[in-house]
């Protein structure tokens, strides 16, 4: 692996790994919020840190709602040893 301290951030929360896990597909912050019952409030928080590492990426970001998110391909690398 390249970078083990993406992959070390990552899993350092259960919920961060969480939402990184769910983004198999593109997703809004609702629907990450419904599939993992955690607050809209702190799936923000964790979709900041998460493209703050360019580990996901806003795939509509001139949207003010329905934003979608996914992995990159940077992201996409970390899967094997995330899962």
């Amino acid at each position: 692996m390249e970078n083990w301290g993406d992959y070390s951030f990552v899993i350092r929360s259960k919920n961060r790994k969480e939402v990184f896990l769910t983004l198999s597909k593109p997703k809004t912050p609702t629907e990450i919020s419904k599939e993992t019952e955690l607050n809209l409030g702190y799936i923000s928080n964790i979709i900041i840190s998460l493209m703050e590492r360019k580990l996901i990426e806003c795939l509509n970001p001139e949207e003010k709602r329905h934003r979608l998110y996914r992995r990159t391909k940077k992201g996409e690398g970390l899967i094997g040893e995330v899962k």
